[in-house]
C-alpha cells in the first residue's frame, strides 16, 4: 500500500516508512534481486503490453501482444500493463533511473489515446469486456469464484490499472494518470449506478482484486467523496463483517482473493476512521499470520486457506502462491506505520528474506507462482517472457519494494526495522544513516551517520526475536547495556554528530518450528532462515526418497554440523537422516532456501526417536512404494477448480463452477465441463476419478473419451458432516482405439438424468500396468 500524502487523513500514522526515493539498496540479495527486476521491466517491449488494449479500441496495435494470462481470448488480458505501470514506477522511485519514467509517461500517453478511443472512460483490454460489463450494469449478473459473466475475474484486471495509473501519478508526478483514473471511475460509478445491494453483493462473489483499495486511494489524491461511497460499494459483506467481528472464516476461501478486501478495509478506516474497516483488517493480518503461516511466512495450499492451525497435512504440494506474500507485505507495511509493533517488523522480514528472495532466480530473474514448503518439492518458476501469470506481475511490483519499510521515522524517532545494505536519506533531520552488513548470512549490521550539524533523536533497533543470545550493541565503540528482550526495539537517543557509528552484533542459533498441530513435522531455521535441504536436481523422475530425521535430541545443533567454507551451510550427521526405501548412501545438505534454486528440496522434515522410527519404518517405507508405482503409471494429473490447472489443461463448459468440499478443490456443473488430457497411445489407458461420497442431493455424471462413452458414475444424497463422508475413487478404461496415434484425448463430464455432476476432484490417466 502505497502511504499518500494528497490529504489529511482521519487515522494518523505513528510512523511512516522513508519513501522509496529517499532509500538506495547498496548491496546484498534485496538489491541483486532489485537488479534483475530493473533488466527484466527494461527488456518488456511497452506496446506488446497495450496491444490489446489498441485493438478493444479500433486502434491498430503497434507491435504483436504478449501470450500466456496477458493473451487474447478468455484472459487476464490487460493485467500485465497495469501491473508494470506501478512496477516501474516503484523502480523509478526505487532508483532515480530515468528510463522508468519515460517508460511510465509513454504507457500513460498510450492509455489516454486509448481512452479517449473509446470515448466513455473505459480502459481495458479484455475481449468482449465492454459487452459483459454492460450486462452486469443491466442486472445480468452471472457470478463464481472467478467468473463473472463468461470474464475471468475482469474488475480484477481492471484494477491493475487503476493502481497502475494511481502509482504513475503519485511516484513519477505524472497528471495525466490522475485524469485517466478518474475518468475511468466515472465509467466504474454509472456501471454499478443502477445496481442494488443484493446484485452487487452477489457481483463481487467473483475475484475483484483491489477495487476498494484503489478507490479509497483516488478518494484520497482527489478529495472527492465520490470515490470513497464507490469503494464502499466494493465491500464484500460476507467475508469483511465476520471478520470485523473477530470470527476467523477463511477455511476454503481463496487465499489472494480476501487479502486484497481487506487492504481495502485498511485503505478506508485510515481515510475514516470507521472502526470497523480497521478491526476486520487487523484481526485478519492476526489470523494469517498466527494460524496459517507456514515457516517461510507464506499461507494457502492449492491457493486456498485452511483450517486454522491445521498446517501439517497441508505441507506438500502447491502451497505458497506469491501474490498473497506481496499483498500481505503491503498490509503489514501500513499496519507498522499505524501502530509500530514488532510483530510485524518479525513478519516483514521472515516473509522477505525467505518466501521473496526464494520466489526469484538469481541468475536469470524470472520469478515463481508457487513458493512451496513440503518435501520433495521444487519452485514453479514462470516463463517471464510467455507465461504472464498473475505472479509474474505482482513479481514485478514486489522485487521494486525492497527498500519499502526498512527504516520508519517520526518526528525525532528513528525505527532500523531490517538489516539490509542501504543509504537512507532523513531529510527532515537532515540525516542520512548508510547501513553495511552481510546479512542475511551475516551477523551483525554498522549504521554509519552523516549529518548536516548535530541533532538530538532517538534510533529504535530491533533486536530480534530468533536472536536469543550474544546480542549487542555499541556507539562508537563502546557498549550500550540493555535489557530489552529478543523481540524487542533498542532505544538509543542522544545528540548525534557526522561519524557516529552503531555496530550491532545478532549471532543466530539454530532451532526447530514445528506445525501448530503436529510438533514432530518441523522446519530448521538459522535466526531468520528457514534451511532447505538439498535432494538433488530438479524435474527428478519418479518419488524423491526424503530422509526423515531419526534423534532422541530436538535441538538441531545437536545433529547438524557446519559447513566452515560457506555462511548458513549445513551437514545432517551420519546416521540421523534414515529414507523409507533404505537408501542413505549420499549425505544431506541444507542451506538457506533462497539460496536453493533449480533443486528439489525439503523445508519441512518429520522426526521421529530410535524407537518411533523402528515401528514406522515399514510402513513409511510401504506408503512409499505405493506413491512410486502410482508416479511410475501415471500420465498426467488434472487437478480441477484450480486456476492454473485447469488452464494448462484447457478446461471448457458450460454452466460449471469451481468447488470445495473437505477443504479440496474440484469442479461441477449442470451441463458440461472437460479436460485435454494427455495420454500415451502405447499403453492400455485408464482414466481414474475422484468423487466425494458427501453431496446434499442426487448427482450423476457420464464420461467420455474424445466423444466415446467411457463411464457412468452416480451419488446418492448424503447428510453433509455426516460420518463416512470421504474421498473415492472410481476407474474407467480408455478403448485403445480412442488413444491411437494420440498425444491427448478430451475427457468430457456430462450432466444426466437433470441432475448435476457430482464434484470431480481429480482426474489422473494411468497406463495399466505400472512401468509400461
Amino acid at each position: 500500500m502505497t502511504i499518500s500524502n494528497s490529504r489529511e487523513t482521519t487515522v494518523d500514522f505513528a510512523a511512516r516508512p522513508l519513501p522509496l526515493s529517499a532509500v538506495r539498496l547498496t548491496g546484498g540479495p534485496l538489491k541483486h534481486a532489485q537488479d534483475l527486476n530493473a533488466a527484466y521491466l527494461l527488456a518488456l517491449d511497452p506496446d506488446r503490453m497495450m496491444a490489446f488494449y489498441r485493438l478493444r479500441a479500433g486502434l491498430e496495435p503497434k507491435a504483436p501482444g504478449y501470450g500466456g494470462w496477458d493473451g487474447e481470448g478468455r484472459n487476464l488480458t490487460g493485467h500485465i500493463a497495469g501491473h508494470y505501470l506501478s512496477a516501474a514506477s516503484l523502480m523509478y522511485a526505487a532508483t532515480g533511473d530515468v528510463r522508468f519514467k519515460d517508460r511510465v509517461d509513454y504507457i500513460v500517453e498510450e492509455m489516454r489515446i486509448v481512452q479517449d478511443a473509446h470515448g466513455d472512460g473505459y480502459l481495458g483490454a479484455l475481449e468482449d469486456g465492454q459487452e459483459r460489463f454492460a450486462e452486469v450494469a443491466s442486472g445480468d449478473i452471472r457470478s463464481g469464484g472467478f467468473d463473472l459473466n463468461g470474464l475471468w475475474a475482469p474488475w480484477y484486471v481492471l484494477h491493475k490499472t487503476y493502481a497502475g495509473l494511481r502509482d504513475a501519478y503519485r511516484l513519477t508526478a505524472n497528471d495525466t494518470a490522475l485524469r485517466l483514473e478518474v475518468r475511468f471511475a466515472e465509467w466504474a460509478e454509472r456501471t454499478l449506478a443502477g445496481l442494488d445491494d443484493a446484485q452487487t453483493q452477489k457481483m463481487l462473489n467473483t475475484e475483484f482484486g483491489g477495487m476498494g483499495e484503489a478507490l479509497a486511494d483516488l478518494y484520497a489524491d482527489t478529495n472527492d467523496d465520490r470515490w470513497l461511497r464507490l469503494s464502499d460499494r466494493f465491500e464484500h459483506r460476507v467475508v469483511v463483517d465476520p471478520l470485523a467481528e473477530g470470527r476467523n472464516v477463511l477455511d476454503g476461501l481463496h487465499g489472494n482473493t480476501q487479502i486484497p478486501k481487506l487492504i481495502a478495509s485498511l485503505t478506508r478506516y485510515i481515510q475514516t476512521g470507521a472502526p470497523a474497516d480497521g478491526d476486520a483488517a487487523r484481526f485478519f493480518w492476526d489470523a494469517v499470520v498466527r494460524h496459517h503461516t507456514y515457516a517461510t511466512g507464506g499461507h494457502g495450499k492449492d491457493e486456498y486457506f485452511g483450517p486454522p492451525d491445521a498446517l501439517s497435512d497441508r505441507i506438500d504440494g502447491r502451497t505458497c502462491e506469491a501474490c498473497n506474500i506481496y499483498n500481505m507485505l503491503k498490509m503489514t507495511r501500513t499496519l507498522f506505520a499505524l501502530a509500530p509493533d514488532i510483530d510485524k517488523a518479525e513478519f516483514h522480514e521472515r516473509a522477505l528474506f525467505n518466501h521473496v528472495l526464494a520466489s526469484i532466480d538469481p541468475d536469470d530473474g524470472r520469478v515463481c507462482y508457487m513458493v512451496p514448503v513440503g518435501r520433495g518439492a521444487e519452485h514453479e518458476y514462470q516463463s517471464p517472457f510467455e507465461d504472464f501469470t498473475c505472479c509474474v506481475g505482482t513479481g514485478m511490483e514486489s522485487h521494486a519494494l525492497h527498500g519499502d519499510g526498512i527504516y520508519y521515522v517520526a518526528q525525532e524517532e528513528m525505527w532500523v526495522n531490517l538489516f539490509v545494505p542501504s543509504r537512507a536519506v532523513w531529510a527532515e533531520m537532515g540525516a542520512t544513516v548508510e547501513m553495511e552488513t552481510t546479512f542475511p548470512e551475516g551477523e551483525s549490521a554498522d549504521l554509519s551517520l552523516t549529518l548536516e550539524s548535530p541533532r538530538e533523536f532517538t534510533l529504535r533497533i530491533r533486536r530480534p526475536l530468533w536472536c536469543t543470545k550474544g546480542f549487542s550493541v555499541s556507539i562508537n565503540g563502546i557498549d550500550v547495556d540493555s535489557l530489552s528482550p529478543a523481540g524487542s526495539y533498542i532505544e538509543l537517543s542522544r545528540t548525534w554528530r557526522t561519524g557516529d557509528r552503531v555496530r550491532i552484533a545478532m549471532p543466530k542459533t539454530l532451532r526447530l518450528e514445528s506445525t501448530p498441530d503436529n510438533l514432530n513435522r518441523a522446519a530448521i531455521l538459522w535466526g531468520p532462515l528457514v534451511l532447505g535441504g538439498d535432494l538433488g536436481p530438479e524435474n527428478q523422475d519418479g518419488v524423491v526418497d526424503v530422509p526423515v530425521i531419526v534423534t532422541s535430541e530436538r535441538s538441531p545443533a545437536e545433529w547438524l554440523t557446519v559447513d566452515a567454507t560457506k555462511p548458513g551451510a549445513f551437514h545432517l550427521k551420519n546416521g540421523i537422516g534414515k529414507t523409507p526405501l533404505g537408501d542413505n548412501a549420499q549425505p544431506l545438505n541444507l542451506s538457506p532456501f533462497y539460496r536453493l534454486h533449480r533443486r528439489t528440496y525439503s523445508l519441512y522434515w518429520d522426526l521421529y526417536t530410535p524407537e518411533e522410527w523402528a515401528s514406522k519404518a515399514a510402513t513409511v517405507a510401504t506408503e512409499t512404494e505405493a506413491r512410486r508405482a502410482l508416479d511410475a503409471a501415471t500420465v498426467a494429473y488434472v487437478q480441477p477448480g484450480e486456476m492454473q490447472p485447469e488452464r494448462d489443461y484447457q478446461m471448457q463448459g458450460e454452466e460449471t463452477w469451481p468447488d470445495r468440499m473437505i477443504g479440496r478443490p474440484g469442479r461441477r456443473t449442470k451441463m458440461w465441463f472437460s479436460f485435454d488430457v494427455p495420454v500415451a497411445p502405447e499403453s492400455q489407458m485408464t482414466l481414474r476419478v475422484t468423487y466425494c461420497t458427501e453431496e446434499r442431493m442426487k448427482r450423476s455424471v457420464r464420461i467420455l473419451a474424445d466423444g466415446e462413452p467411457i463411464g457412468e458414475h452416480t451419488v446418492e444424497r448424503s447428510r453433509p458432516g455426516s460420518a463416512g463422508g470421504h474421498f473415492h475413487e472410481v476407474e474407467y478404461a480408455v478403448p485403445a482405439n480412442v488413444v491411437d496415434g494420440k498425444l491427448a484425448v478430451t475427457v468430457r463430464f456430462e450432466a444426466t438424468d437433470g441432475n448435476e455432476t457430482p464434484a470431480v476432484f481429480g482426474l489422473r490417466m494411468l497406463r495399466s500396468k505400472a512401468g509400461e
